[in-house]
């Protein structure tokens, strides 16, 4: 079965609406269809740029600031590695 990926658009409020569901959605929605498996994409609505990275990012600072999850050795690593 061929899944179909996901459009999220992200408002200039910063507002994500799911065009999947039709509904808007919070980072903790979208964390959670991270930890389900599901694909989504992540685009400006005015411009179609995909912002899906940086929406990704966004979850982990929000979580982090809830309580540290990763441990800082970790994120050194990402930032080292160049890899965002």
């Amino acid at each position: 079965m061929l899944s179909i990926m996901r459009t999220i658009r992200r408002y200039s409020n910063r507002k994500l609406y799911d065009t999947h569901e039709s509904h808007y959605v919070t980072l903790q929605a979208l964390a959670a269809l991270v930890r389900s498996g599901e694909d989504f994409q992540v685009v400006d609505h005015g411009t179609n740029r995909d912002l899906t990275t940086a929406t990704l990012a966004q979850i982990i600072f929000e979580e982090e600031k809830r309580g540290s999850r990763l441990p800082a050795s970790e994120l050194r690593r990402i930032i080292q590695s160049g890899t965002i």
